[in-house]
């Protein structure tokens, strides 16, 4: 996976659970992105500690994605929303914008993710979902 995936995937495991609306529960959890004519499928474990940050509050989860974006180094969240079962994540970098729209549904997620750049706006569409206990050997 190369870095701009990494950045697309990156708030979706940082948050995951507010008042039981926005849920990414432990698990097993398979992602594809499909953006610019390519796909990409990964999988990652979501561990019962990670489900268990990501249940705070708004404040508390814009917290932590703040503090995970400081740590990457040169983006700043701009904005970090619940509505419902929609979250949205914006972080700037630079000169590059990086808009998450995300449904969750239970055990799967649909997110539009667009990146503007000055040479313009790209769209890619990543979906997700649980594929179960996470093997003892972690993801593959």
């Amino acid at each position: 996976m190369n870095k701009n995936t990494a950045f697309l995937i990156l708030p979706l495991f940082i948050t995951g659970v507010l008042h039981g609306q926005v849920v990414t529960h432990a698990g097993l959890w398979e992602t594809t992105v499909t953006g610019g004519g390519k796909t990409a499928t990964r999988s990652a474990c979501i561990t019962p500690e990670q489900e268990q940050q990501s249940k705070g509050t708004v404040e508390s989860m814009r917290a932590a994605t703040e503090k995970s974006l400081a740590t990457s180094g040169g983006c700043k969240l701009a904005e970090f929303t619940i509505a419902g079962s929609t979250q949205t994540v914006v972080t700037v970098c630079d000169q590059i914008t990086i808009k998450h729209v995300t449904i969750f549904h239970g055990d799967s997620f649909e997110t539009t993710a667009t990146t503007t750049t000055p040479e313009g706006p790209k769209t890619a569409s990543i979906k997700g979902h649980r594929l179960g206990n996470c093997p003892p050997s972690g993801a593959k």
